[in-house]
């Protein structure tokens, strides 16, 4: 790519547009091969909605497409409110704003974004032009650093219906043109220089939803005006930075390349959906714009994109300008494009394939109930989980066993070896006590008092009370513990795969019962430990009643006290299960609690799981799903050709194939579980995977699956449903010729613009001297199509076939259409048809007289004047040039608007009474002209009565507009008082009226001619009574500035021409820095200049007699 493209999107519609583009950058390139695309994105819009963080309609294949921030600039920086209250810190909006308070009461409420009042766009967007011209310069720098191109495409968008974008876009063509890197225009050849091509979506006829706040198809209107206004060289808007009053677009031989409009509907009616479907076509055809190979195939199209093959029927000019006099009126670097695209759905069957097998994947996690002849079922295996809830060697490793939740044996790992079990604890320390107490007078006493110490002091080092005290303080630690094991256990089940989200409820259901059960348990076993305490310390205290009644002698004493010392061990054993069998009651509870959280938990991850299989489902649902292959409806712009059972079949194919199922599965899960990270639970679970999570899995591993499983199973080219040449499947179908050319014409015919045209207007004769007879295809109404087929390799078969299709699609042309065909496409899925009408003036819009209608029932309202503030960009919207066709006044309408002209022309005496001097002796009313060699006067009439006048065929628009231009010559020269001038003119009307038309209607005051004569009078004394702009001394001849290559004539300032002039050349010379316009000794240029150049206002261009528009 060896030229910069730079992508400008304002307000919603232009946002919407880039997005889409930007989206399928992100589809089609990676990181790396992006970074090196010299294509660079800025967006404008006073509303953030589509900055948002995390906003998942920005995502493609797991990655976040979404403008950076220096990609964005936020017009609504600065509130409108505060702008009009301090106007003064804003010295570039003073030609917008005027009186701020005044203007905040016109605007209104603008409340969000610029709420549909184009004035408050503008000034919005005034207030960061700033911020808006250093990031288009940091956009160009990023892009040019990778091409150093000599070469930049800007390609600019916006709707014109709102406010933000349609208020703003005067500004943004302009400031955009006139930064030093973007005023070279594209050169002859279209290897150097800045193209500006805008795309501006006009109003649909049927808003969408809320869309029309009352302003929808005036604002159109309005919009429409100005950009016709500056393309045409009729509008010099304010300069909003503050560096000139206005924009110096005199320095630029175009503000603008060329304006593509469109609507929602084609010129076929074919109606899409305006803010998805739309935004995406027109980013899609830009796309190709962009990515199109230059070759001879393709080069007219680009040329006809850009309006590069146009210059000779740019302009319309304007229909009742004077003989001799050049006025650009209308642009006719307008044009409208059309899009279609005959693919095979590779990018949607990949995805029918992916949510169909990820819902599979979804499915096993859920349920993990295979079906040979369905595949994962919707619906759970029923499974026994009791008998592994109650299973010693699990119950062992979760640290639910009856001495675990006693503490006979410790539950934390870090009090592992630390203390064992009761007996054995008791039976290993009593005996070596009662060899102790055996020394003693009283042994069993002394044996007693040692095991109550043991007890109360000893035992765990603080003795049995104190130890559970002590626990149950950190019961909370050991419930969590347990939870933390049976949890780890289950996620490890579900890791693997060997236990479904299902079964894991049904697992933890069954670990909850046996929970409960034992928490009975332990009810009951320190009820019978209590009971079975009571009972040995009766054995203990009847052993020690039978020791003290007896004789004492030694073999008599040894044997009470083994017998005490077993007592004693089972007594102590006893007495520690009862606080054991205690503390596990409430230790259960807590565990009861946690697994009942543990359920929540997984429950919780469950209803994210069947979320992610509604997902997939509605998916799957709304893609494949045509009614037929798509060949049969050739106005679509996206034409589906594919075998749509085939792909359910493969799809159900696989679906029912275990092995690759559960590796698609497994990869899921696995892709879940490192998200997921180190701390393996549900609660983790829950807090890192969403919806979002699980949809951005489909689209990166579960599509990447997809994909491989396709190549691994369909291997023959024949039998592929992706990655196939279109063409080759186009062979398939259409196997004789004249299907073919049957198929070629309609793809021709069916190729429509985005926009509806009024034939009557593409037909309509301009008039004027300088406006050519309109021929359809030549200088109105051209249409180019372009039709890019797939590169086919290897395969002669199908190569034939794109050769026949070729040459059907060139044999299939109407009149006046150019068809080009290029076979070297680089998406192989797809044929795309590009159309381009261009070459018309927005008057040939079909819908404008709609919006017009629409805008004069605002502008001609109540509250008009605000209306107009309102509706346009600057100014009111009298003083831009008409969309439409001035139509011819009728013979009544010409005399109530120049008579009273005729009648003040008597009156300065361009009119008169005199002889025809053709030898009659007859005489009339007439323009009197004066030879300027003889000096002698010459009449042509106009009347042999003063009443006729008006009535003569040659009493024309054009002759009133003379009439007119003389009167004004005068009262802006010789009669610049208004005084002087009633005193000399109104006498002579006076005259007119009482002496000569009088007596020409019989004086008769009350006859129809004379009170028609009267209204004329009276209107005439009007005028003269009216200020009249002071008219530029014409340039003189004498004293004129040499500049070398010619001498000029006329007003100058600081040396340098600058006013009304007059340059004879005495060498050639190129005007500015143009290859366009070349002067000749001898040449001339007559007109307005701006700094010692043509400001290309009113000039006039003499070259070899001809007179010609000159617009540096």
């Amino acid at each position: 790519m060896k030229e910069n493209h730079i992508l400008i999107g304002l307000g919603g519609t232009g946002g919407k547009v880039l997005k889409a583009f930007r989206k399928r950058l992100y589809q089609e390139y990676n990181d790396d091969e992006r970074a090196k695309l010299p294509i660079a994105f800025l967006y404008v819009d006073s509303s953030t909605e589509e900055m948002m963080p995390g906003d998942k309609t920005w995502y493609v294949l797991g990655k976040n497409a979404q403008f950076t921030a220096n990609e964005f600039v936020n017009v609504k920086g600065v509130d409108i409110k505060s702008i009009l209250a301090n106007p003064k810190n804003y010295p570039g909006l003073k030609g917008l704003i005027g009186d701020g308070e005044v203007m905040a009461k016109t605007i209104g409420e603008v409340g969000a974004a610029a709420a549909q009042k184009r004035r408050a766009g503008r000034i919005l967007f005034g207030s960061s032009v700033e911020n808006y011209k250093n990031a288009l310069l940091g956009a160009y720098n990023r892009v040019n650093k990778i091409t150093h191109a000599e070469r930049t495409n800007i390609y600019i968008f916006t709707g014109l219906a709102g406010g933000t974008g349609s208020g703003s876009i005067i500004d943004v063509i302009s400031q955009t043109r006139m930064m030093p890197q973007f005023q070279d225009m594209l050169s002859m050849d279209g290897k150097t220089g800045t193209s500006i091509v805008v795309n501006a979506m006009v109003p649909e006829i049927t808003p969408p939803g809320k869309s029309d706040a009352g302003k929808y198809h005036a604002n159109g209107y309005a919009a429409l005006q100005e950009l016709n206004a500056l393309l045409s060289g009729n509008f010099k808007p304010y300069d909003v930075s503050g560096l000139h009053e206005r924009m110096e677009l005199d320095r630029v031989r175009k503000v603008a390349d060329g304006l593509i409009l469109y609507s929602n509907a084609n010129e076929h009616g074919y109606l899409v959906e305006s803010h998805h479907e739309l935004p995406q076509i027109l980013a899609d055809f830009t796309y190709s714009r962009i990515f199109l190979d230059v070759n001879d195939n393709t080069q007219e199209f680009l040329r006809s994109y850009s309006f590069e093959n146009i210059a000779d029927w740019a302009m319309e000019y304007y229909e009742k300008a004077k003989p001799g006099q050049i006025v650009p009126y209308r642009t006719k670097a307008v044009s409208s494009f059309g899009f279609k695209r005959i693919i095979i759905p590779e990018e949607e069957i990949i995805e029918y394939f992916t949510y169909s097998f990820g819902r599979q994947a979804l499915l096993q996690m859920r349920y993990g109930n295979w079906s040979d002849d369905l595949g994962y079922r919707d619906a759970p295996a029923n499974k026994d989980f009791n008998s592994a809830a109650a299973s010693a060697d699990l119950q062992e490793k979760w640290r639910i066993t009856d001495k675990h939740l006693m503490l006979e044996i410790p539950i934390l790992k870090d009090e592992e070896n630390k203390f064992g079990a009761f007996a054995p604890y008791w039976a290993g320390i009593i005996p070596r006590w009662a060899m102790a107490a055996e020394k003693e007078n009283q042994p069993l006493a002394k044996l007693e008092a040692l095991c109550e110490k043991g007890y109360n002091e000893l035992f765990r080092n603080c003795g049995a009370k104190q130890f559970y005290e002590n626990k149950l303080a950190a019961c909370d630690s050991h419930a969590r513990e347990i939870r933390s094991r049976i949890e780890q256990y289950i996620f490890d089940q579900w890791k693997v795969g060997d236990l479904s989200l299902y079964n894991m409820l049904q697992l933890v259901d069954c670990i909850a019962d046996e929970i409960a059960k034992k928490r009975k348990n332990m009810e009951t076993l320190a009820q019978n430990s209590r009971q079975q305490s009571d009972q040995l310390i009766q054995m203990r205290e009847m052993n020690k009643k039978d020791f003290a009644g007896v004789l004492i002698q030694k073999l008599v004493k040894g044997k009470y006290l083994t017998k005490h010392s077993t007592i004693l061990q089972k007594l102590m054993v006893k007495r520690c299960e009862v606080l054991g069998a205690e503390f596990a009651q409430q230790l259960l509870a807590k565990v009861s609690n946690l697994i009942s959280g543990l359920r929540s938990d997984i429950e919780i991850f469950v209803a994210t799981l069947n979320e992610a299989i509604e997902y997939n489902e509605a998916m799957i649902a709304a893609r494949c799903n045509d009614e037929n292959n798509g060949l049969s409806n050739l106005q679509k712009v996206v034409i589906r050709f594919y075998d749509q059972q085939r792909v359910k079949n493969f799809t159900e194919q696989v679906i029912k194939d275990k092995k690759h199922q559960k590796g698609l599965a497994d990869a899921v899960r696995a892709s879940i579980v490192e998200e997921i990270g180190a701390d393996a639970t549900f609660s983790r679970a829950n807090a890192t995977i969403d919806k979002d999570s699980l949809a951005d899995l489909m689209e990166t591993v579960v599509r990447q699956k997809s994909i491989a499983i396709h190549e691994d199973i369909l291997v023959e080219a024949n039998t592929k449903l992706i990655n196939r040449n279109i063409l080759e499947q186009l062979s398939e179908r259409y196997t004789d010729e004249d299907s073919l050319k049957e198929f070629a014409k309609k793809v021709i015919i069916e190729s429509g613009v985005f926009l509806q045209l009024n034939p009557a207007e593409l037909q309509s004769a301009v008039g004027g001297e300088n406006n050519p007879v309109p021929q359809q295809g030549l200088n109105i109404n051209r249409k180019i199509v372009l039709v890019n087929l797939p590169k086919v390799e290897g395969n002669d078969k199908v190569t034939k076939f794109a050769n026949k299709l070729r040459d059907a699609l060139k044999g299939s042309v109407e009149a006046g259409i150019q068809v080009y065909v290029d076979m070297n496409g680089s998406r192989q899925n797809e044929m795309t048809v590009q159309a381009i009408t261009y070459c018309f003036p927005i008057r040939c819009l079909k819908y404008l007289p709609f919006y017009k209608e629409r805008y004069d029932l605002l502008v001609n309202g109540t509250e008009g004047k605000q209306m107009r503030v309102v509706l346009h960009s600057e100014g009111t919207g009298e003083d831009y040039p008409k969309l439409e066709l001035q139509a011819e006044l009728k013979g009544s309408e010409i005399r109530a608007l120049y008579m009273p002209y005729a009648i003040i022309a008597y009156s300065i005496d361009y009119i008169k009474h005199g002889d025809l001097m053709d030898g009659t002796g007859r005489t009339a009313f007439g323009i009197v002209s004066k030879d300027p060699l003889l000096g002698l006067e010459s009449l042509k009439p106009l009347g042999s009565k003063f009443i006729e006048i008006g009535y003569n065929a040659e009493f024309t628009e054009s002759l009133g507009e003379s009439l007119k231009e003389k009167y004004e010559d005068v009262a802006g020269t010789t009669l610049m008082n208004i005084n002087t001038r009633k005193q000399t003119l109104v006498p002579k009307i006076q005259q007119l009226l009482g002496q000569v038309v009088l007596p020409e209607c019989g004086g008769n005051q009350g006859s129809s001619e004379f009170l028609e004569f009267v209204e004329w009078t009276k209107k005439a004394l009007e005028i003269i009574q009216q200020p009249v702009q002071p008219k530029k001394a014409a340039p003189s001849n004498v004293g004129g500035i040499d500049l070398g290559y010619g001498v000029y004539y006329g007003e100058s300032k600081n040396g340098k021409p600058h006013g009304y002039g007059k340059i004879v050349f005495k060498r050639t010379h190129r005007i500015i820095s143009s290859k366009d316009y070349v002067a000749n000794p001898g040449d001339t240029y007559e007109g307005e200049f701006r700094n010692g150049v043509p400001s290309g206002g009113m000039g006039y261009w003499k070259h070899d007699g001809d007179i010609t528009a000159v617009k540096p």
